[in-house]
């Protein structure tokens, strides 16, 4: 069951959670990740996109090899 809940968070945030897919998810992970301390996460817990995203990030959003990232991660969905 879900419950819809209204919280109070920094607009950094809000404008990175507006790039997400599926924001309800997003932050479902990351409440789980924050209140389950013994759960470690890896490489393996992202999903396609956001290794895609990461990578974009680490190029430079108009970088050739960004671009490439972009049509593989639109050709993904």
């Amino acid at each position: 069951m879900r419950v819809n809940r209204t919280f109070s968070i920094p607009i950094e945030l809000v404008q990175e959670l507006k790039k997400k897919h599926n924001q309800s998810e997003t932050v479902t992970r990351a409440l789980r990740k924050y209140l389950d301390k013994d759960e470690v996460s890896t490489i393996t817990d992202a999903t396609d996109d956001e290794l895609i995203q990461e990578l974009r990030l680490r190029f430079g959003l108009m970088d050739a090899k960004s671009e490439l990232l972009n049509t593989i991660r639109l050709m993904l969905k």
